[in-house]
C-alpha cells in the first residue's frame, strides 16, 4: 500500500514488484484484489495521470507516450481513453516549442532540416504535426 501511495502505478507495475518478493502466484492475485478494492490501483487513472504528465512535463508526442503505456501493461482500451484527454492546442504549443527551443540551443537544426525531423520523431510526434510545424517556420516549403 505504501508503493502505490507514493506514487501512481499501473497494476502491471505492482504485480512485478510483488514478484520481485518471490511470493507465490495466489498470494499475489489476493494482494492485488485488495489493493484494486482499496482503490489503490487503477489503471484509467494512472493512464490518465501518465499522459498528463508527459505532454506537459516531458512534452512527448503520441507515439511516444502510447508506447510508454503499452510498456507499462496498460489495456489498449484505456491508452485509447487516455490519449482522447490530450488537448491539441497544447499538443500544438509543445511541439512549436521544441522547435523554438531547439533552434535556440542548436542553429545547425535550421540548416539541416532532416536532424530537426528526426529529433521531432525521437519526441514521439506525427509526421504531418512536424511538417506543419516545420512550414510554419519556413524551414521546409
Amino acid at each position: 500500500m505504501r508503493y502505490c501511495s507514493y506514487q501512481e502505478r499501473s497494476p502491471f507495475e505492482v504485480k512485478q514488484k510483488l514478484r520481485e518478493y518471490a511470493l507465490p502466484a495466489d498470494k499475489v492475485d489476493e494482494i492485488m484484489d485488495l489493493l484494486l478494492d482499496d482503490n489503490f490501483i487503477n489503471e484509467e487513472r494512472f493512464a490518465t495521470l501518465f499522459v498528463r504528465g508527459k505532454v506537459k512535463v516531458k512534452r512527448w508526442g503520441l507515439y511516444k507516450i502510447r508506447e510508454g503505456l503499452s510498456k507499462k501493461g496498460v489495456n489498449s482500451e484505456e491508452v485509447t481513453k487516455a490519449i482522447a484527454t490530450i488537448d491539441e492546442t497544447v499538443y500544438a504549443e509543445n511541439l512549436d516549442y521544441l522547435v523554438d527551443r531547439k533552434l535556440e540551443l542548436s542553429p545547425e537544426f535550421g540548416e539541416d532540416v532532416s536532424k530537426m525531423y528526426r529529433y521531432l520523431q525521437s519526441k514521439g510526434y506525427e509526421g504531418e504535426w512536424i511538417s506543419k510545424v516545420l512550414r510554419e517556420k519556413k524551414l521546409i516549403n
